[in-house]
């Protein structure tokens, strides 16, 4: 099938790949994209770098773009969960917001994330469980950050 595919002048996987990194990095650029899905490995990957060099209008930036694709689900945990993230949005908005704040909300959206996917349907699971993982280990890297700047 895959010999078809390349003979019909389909792109093989390496091409679509090379074709969806500018259009990812447009997304994070991209504030006023109310109607694009957010993308969980994109939030992962995030995630897993150095959080506390992410600029707080990046973060706001990807904050909106959850928060409208969360916006009208009538489930309980989804609300919360979209409640959380309008509380982050607050705090990285703030002047005077402590980083022991925004990793204790962090660590929150972590727990809420992995008690959603633990009530998903296959393969949405897995992935809200590394999305909330993420954020239970981006909360504890930005509270050994304060850590040590207040140990100073």
């Amino acid at each position: 099938m895959a010999t078809q595919n390349k003979s019909k002048g389909n792109p093989d996987d390496s091409q679509l790949e090379e074709e969806m990194e500018p259009k990812a990095a447009q997304k994070e650029v991209d504030s006023d994209a109310g109607d694009e899905t957010p993308d969980a490995e994109s939030l992962v990957e995030i995630l897993h770098g150095d959080v506390t060099e992410i600029e707080p209008g990046a973060a706001i930036d990807q904050i909106d773009l959850w928060v409208n694709f969360l916006k009208g689900h009538k489930e309980e945990n989804i609300k919360e969960v979209s409640s959380s993230l309008k509380e982050l949005k607050k705090l990285l908005k703030g002047k005077k917001s402590e980083a022991s704040e925004i990793a204790e909300v962090l660590s929150q959206l972590g727990e809420q994330t992995n008690a959603i996917g633990d009530e998903a349907e296959r393969g949405v699971k897995g992935p809200l469980h590394k999305v909330g993982k993420a954020l239970i280990q981006a909360a504890g890297k930005i509270e050994k950050m304060a850590d040590k700047a207040e140990s100073k």
